[in-house]
């Protein structure tokens, strides 16, 4: 009986990826469709998440039979509740499509990790609850800092003195400083740097919008990657470069400055490559990765035979066998979710990821305030970068990078750092609104 309900399953579960994906493209183009009918749309949208949750849910309690799973349930339901309310009190109005989508992604990241493992899945589930009380708390912060753009300078100082703490104290994960643990707590120091980044880059163009401003910015950033890269944390100081680049192309828009930082970006990444020996090593594995099956490659190997195993409709929740790949719930969680679901619900998890990028620009231009137009450009750009960096990965279209799944792979500091980003992009015309505000009040 569980077999068929399986089996019945791979048909209802891509069904209601399917017409949350199809709604997020009529969003994202744009259709003349009213406010009432986008607002029945984006309610349509709210609907699949519940019922993929669900079903889900279902499905793995009768396989596992634990009922941790049902009770799980239902404080996601009352988180997704609390996410949707916090946001529309912070807000008005609030991006009801950008909220779905980020809705979406922890309903895939809660139910494959209970999947995989429960213990990751009831961490992952206190680490959300306690990150929106943070990120509200961020927001109501920085409502009530008076010219935000004019610390540019703190936030750089926060940020280096994060990344040398990794550098000298960190913990070594696969050939690189990544985490500061302290007994069985691990923190990752470099998500909420991204954060201080983008806040000491904007500041750095909005308070100075000349060239004063752009060397400040390029030796603060070239500061942050240099003690990246003295870390081997690789993946991440690409984050940082790429950011930095594409924040400082934004503002000033120089095609001559462009391409000499992109000259210095790739003697960068040469004198990388040939002087970490880990990076040679997942180029190997990237290159070929069945020649070296037995060491170097066998997590991308294990990653291409769960996708093409899988196939277009999946073999099934809880009937794969994700638990082979090495950092499942990490790295590679997007490789479990191809494999259960199909490769039609992989390409529309990335179609959403596409929207979800372009939500988070739509948000940022719209913004009036230049210095938080910049940062939600900010935002944007790590979220696309982290998704291109992940996925390109796991389907061996790029080297492996180690760097994680926005919202979907397991990590406390991840998840928290996303949601942050979430609720200042959200509230980012609404922050320009209440600081401008404060300054005409000062006045009269």
């Amino acid at each position: 009986m569980i077999s068929v309900l399986i089996s019945f399953s791979r048909i209802t579960i891509l069904s209601f990826i399917l017409v949350f994906t199809l709604i997020d493209l009529i969003q994202i183009f744009e259709f003349k469709l009213g406010e009432v009918v986008s607002g029945i749309l984006t309610t349509i949208q709210a609907v699949m998440v519940v019922l993929f949750l669900i079903n889900t849910s279902v499905i793995l309690y009768l396989v596992k039979e634990e009922p941790t799973i049902l009770l799980l349930l239902v404080l996601q339901l009352l988180l997704f509740a609390a996410i949707g309310l916090t946001i529309n009190r912070l807000t008005i109005p609030p991006s009801k499509a950008l909220i779905n989508n980020v809705l979406l992604f922890l309903s895939m990241s809660f139910i494959f990790l209970e999947r995989l493992g429960m213990t990751s899945a009831v961490r992952q589930f206190i680490f959300a609850c306690g990150s929106i009380v943070v990120a509200a708390l961020a927001v109501y912060i920085l409502r009530n800092i008076r010219h935000i753009e004019r610390l540019m300078f703190v936030f750089a100082g926060i940020g280096v003195l994060l990344l040398l703490l990794v550098c000298f104290m960190g913990r070594v994960e696969y050939g690189a400083k990544l985490s500061l643990t302290f007994g069985s707590i691990s923190i990752q120091p470099s998500e909420f740097v991204k954060l201080t980044f983008l806040l000491f880059i904007s500041g750095c163009i909005v308070t100075y919008r000349d060239f004063r401003g752009f060397m400040f910015a390029s030796i603060g950033a070239a500061i942050h990657v240099i003690v990246l890269v003295l870390s081997k944390d690789l993946g991440t100081a690409s984050i940082f470069l790429v950011t930095y680049l594409l924040l400082i192309f934004i503002a000033y828009k120089n095609y001559i400055v462009l391409g000499m930082e992109l000259l210095v970006a790739s003697v960068g990444a040469v004198y990388a490559y040939n002087k970490f020996p880990h990076i040679q090593s997942r180029f190997i594995a990237w290159s070929d990765p069945l020649s070296v099956v037995d060491d170097k490659g066998y997590q991308i190997s294990q990653s291409l035979f769960a996708i093409g195993t899988g196939g277009w409709l999946g073999s099934g929740f809880t009937k794969g066998s994700p638990l082979k790949i090495p950092v499942v719930t990490k790295d590679f969680i997007f490789a479990a979710i191809s494999e259960e679901l199909g490769c039609i619900a992989a390409i529309c998890l990335i179609i959403c990821l596409m929207c979800t990028c372009v939500f988070l620009f739509n948000i940022a231009f719209n913004c009036n305030d230049s210095f938080y137009m910049l940062v939600t450009n900010g935002i944007a750009i790590i979220f696309s970068i982290q998704t291109i960096l992940n996925i390109g990965g796991v389907i061996k279209f790029i080297p492996s990078t180690g760097v994680t799944l926005p919202f979907i792979s397991y990590g406390g500091s991840s998840l928290l750092s996303m949601l942050i980003c979430l609720y200042i992009a959200e509230c980012s015309d609404d922050l320009f609104y209440i600081e401008k505000d404060r300054r005409y009040a000062k006045k009269y």
